[in-house]
């Protein structure tokens, strides 16, 4: 039987199918991938942005929110702060000068010495709901005022949001002062006296018994001399007691070489800079410094403090009330009682709670609580007689109008995001309401001035 011959060609075609199906599978897949890749980058860069100019409208909008509270706000303000105090037969100074260990419950439980304050950008986040949020948000937040947002056009956001938070720079120590080429001594002395009350409290021993990376030491009168010197133009070490040292602190001995910068700072990070400042020292202190305050006498403005958004304001408190009680740093005060933290620590921390709900008045408001603590609170208050009992402090109320007053705020710190998509920008800003415009090429100086000057603007 004679055997058919194979064929040598039968499967070819399969396999050139199978062959052109992987080679279309993977064509098509890079394709796919690549337009995919495409498609989500594009999609990024409409989110940044959008998530950019989202940030940059909640600045704007916090901008507005300062000028309604300069404008229109703090002026009734005042006014309704001089109504109480005669409605109620009391002022500021008559607190101070009148009340006494004797006094009765109703002078107690007066309120001499409060303010009205009612700050617009506490509620920054809030009232910017009504232009970031969505349609069912926005209702709501018209319905809590009774307002129908229907048919109002303008109000919240299809896609995206933005937010801000807006606190007041003025109220803090200002390293700044008293800095760059022409040092002045007198501002360098009052900055030096508000840090050491600062720090002094015993809470803080640890950061300044610990050695450092370099195995150093440095004590609470070294860091204050330290910070004021890193932002001085000399190269003289300042010293209160009116030495002539040379500055040396061996910056350029470390690991990573550098000089001082012997001009002001540039933002408030660059205190890590300063020799015995640490992580820790900054977490502590970080949020009652600033390089922006801007007052020319270098004091803090007291009116400006609260728990509300910048947290616990009784350090600070605390801090000013020491530094009033010792106007010269190199000998002891003349009433002992501000170092005892027992004592003070209680009395600054309702001081603080006050700001925060009522704000001052005056600074006769702080002698008149520590002269007489018992006035602190209420008579039916638990906390009456323990404070009855306590002893009072005395402080000088000229020092203390040496380095503090009471007054609107002149400088903010607006913290505003903007998210859209995936993507989220973050922008800090300083805006100084009392500030020349300095740049000649701004477009519209007029308008520039009216919503407070940019003295910093960094974008995250």
């Amino acid at each position: 039987m004679k055997l058919r011959p194979r064929n040598r060609q039968r499967g070819v075609a399969m396999l050139i199918v199978i062959t052109w199906l992987a080679l279309m599978i993977s064509l098509v897949g890079e394709f796919t991938y690549g337009t995919s890749v495409d498609a989500a980058q594009a999609a990024n860069a409409r989110d940044e942005l959008r998530a950019h100019y989202l940030a940059r409208s909640s600045v704007n909008l916090s901008r507005l929110l300062i000028k309604i509270q300069q404008q229109y706000v703090d002026p009734i303000q005042s006014q309704l702060s001089k109504m109480l105090s005669q409605a109620t037969g009391s002022t500021g100074a008559g607190a101070a000068s009148g009340a006494t260990g004797s006094s009765s419950a109703a002078s107690a439980a007066s309120p001499a010495g409060l303010g009205f304050s009612l700050r617009v950008t506490d509620y920054a986040s809030t009232l910017m709901g009504f232009f970031s949020g969505s349609k069912e948000e926005v209702a709501g937040l018209g319905s809590l005022i009774g307002l129908d947002t229907a048919r109002i056009s303008g109000l919240g956001l299809k896609s995206g949001n933005f937010d801000a938070q807006i606190t007041a720079e003025d109220g803090k120590i200002d390293i700044n002062c008293g800095s760059g080429v022409a040092s002045d001594r007198g501002k360098q002395m009052v900055v030096y006296r508000l840090l050491m009350g600062l720090m002094y409290s015993r809470r803080f021993d640890k950061l300044f018994s610990e050695a450092d990376t370099t195995g150093n030491f440095a004590t609470r009168p070294d860091v204050a001399r330290a910070i004021i010197d890193w932002a001085d133009g000399d190269e003289q070490m300042f010293s209160p007691e009116g030495g002539s040292n040379s500055e040396d602190y061996r910056y350029d001995a470390r690991a990573d070489h550098y000089r001082a910068h012997d001009n002001s700072y540039d933002t408030l990070e660059e205190v890590k800079m300063v020799r015995g400042v640490s992580d820790a020292f900054m977490e502590a202190f970080e949020p009652y410094l600033t390089v922006y305050a801007s007052d020319p006498s270098c004091k803090v403005n007291l009116g400006a403090i609260s728990n509300k958004e910048s947290g616990d304001c009784t350090p600070l408190v605390m801090g000013v009330i020491r530094a009033a009680a010792t106007p010269d740093p190199t000998k002891p005060p003349s009433d002992p009682t501000v170092f005892d933290d027992n004592v003070l620590y209680p009395l600054a921390s309702i001081l603080c709670d006050r700001a925060s709900a009522a704000g001052f008045d005056s600074l006769n408001t702080i002698t008149s609580l520590l002269a007489n603590p018992q006035t602190a609170v209420l008579p039916d208050d638990p906390r009456y007689r323990i404070f009855q009992g306590m002893r009072p402090i005395q402080i000088d109320a000229g020092q203390l109008g040496n380095l503090a007053y009471v007054g609107p705020p002149r400088v903010y710190r607006v913290a505003s995001t903007g998210e859209a998509g995936r993507v989220k920008k973050k922008i800090i800003a300083i805006v100084d309401t009392g500030r020349t415009i300095e740049n000649p090429l701004t477009l519209n100086a007029a308008a520039e001035k009216a919503a407070g000057v940019l003295q910093y603007w960094r974008e995250e």
